[in-house]
């Protein structure tokens, strides 16, 4: 990769995130590479350029939404604990900038969900959750797809994920692990309140509709987006365009992270494999 261009997406709450940026924009201006810092949507990239998420999860999924429009992959750097999503640790940074200008690395594509329910519309890289609105959060809501009712959710919500988003929310509610780059939606209800009821994995091409019989909240990715009025439906399908992340050369395979960051496997359990 013929690397131009960098941009800089930062949690500035994290302790030594100042010091990190101003690290790496030190470097940039060493290699003759734009370092860009964003706090807003991006609607164009270019094929030169490159995110990087310094922070946690959180700052992954937030440059994910500031470049859903374009195809600019994004590596996460964690300043954090939990980073599920990113690839590397600040103290690595000298030695993934190399692999960087080296294209010691592969981007993985990782499908999107889109949703609109009327005027509130967007997309997601992890998940959106419907949940009640009072400090009980029960609601009933109805899910369908195609042209039959799937079943009616009484409980505290469901939340509808990607693989990406399995090991997140729909995992805390005993939802499945999905092994991204799988492409599918995932539907957990949460605290139903019919003991039958359990996780569905969709085709990822499905066109989903949730139908609210009482009002609920709407979370996009963790972010609050709307109350929806009983009778609202909202739609739910893939998303035109999909968030790429990299992967650098030699990183942790997937069940290796499940294991260190969620306990996962016994402790004195070794993964191996790509």
């Amino acid at each position: 990769m013929n690397l131009a261009r960098i941009y800089l997406v930062t949690n500035t709450t994290k302790p030594r995130a100042l010091q990190t940026l101003a690290d790496l924009k030190s470097w940039c201006q060493q290699h003759s590479v734009d370092a860009v810092p964003v706090s807003e949507p991006v609607t164009a990239g270019d094929e030169n350029s490159i995110v990087l998420a310094l922070g946690g999860d959180g700052t992954v999924l937030r440059a994910a939404d500031f470049f859903a429009r374009t195809a600019t992959p994004i590596l996460g750097i964690n300043l954090g604990s939990l980073g599920f999503l990113t690839q590397a640790t600040m103290g690595d940074l000298p030695a993934v900038m190399e692999k960087l200008l080296e294209d010691q690395f592969m981007v993985e594509e990782r499908m999107r969900l889109s949703y609109q329910a009327g005027d509130v519309s967007g997309t997601v890289l992890n998940d959106i959750v419907v949940t009640g609105v009072k400090e009980s959060p029960f609601c009933e809501i109805e899910l369908s797809w195609g042209d039959g009712v799937v079943a009616t959710f009484p409980g505290d919500g469901v939340i509808l994920a990607t693989a990406t988003g399995s090991t997140a929310y729909s995992l805390s509610a005993g939802g499945p692990v999905i092994v991204p780059p799988a492409a599918c939606i995932l539907a957990t209800p949460h605290a139903a309140h019919k003991l039958g009821l359990r996780p569905v994995v969709f085709p990822p091409d499905e066109v989903i509709h949730v139908s609210t019989r009482t009002e609920v909240r709407l979370f996009a990715d963790g972010d609050y987006m709307a109350h929806l009025p009983s009778g609202t439906d909202l739609t739910v399908r893939r998303a035109e365009v999909p968030t790429y992340l990299i992967r650098l050369a030699n990183s942790p395979t997937f069940f290796r992270v499940l294991n260190e960051k969620l306990n996962w496997a016994d402790a004195d359990q070794r993964l191996s494999g790509s």
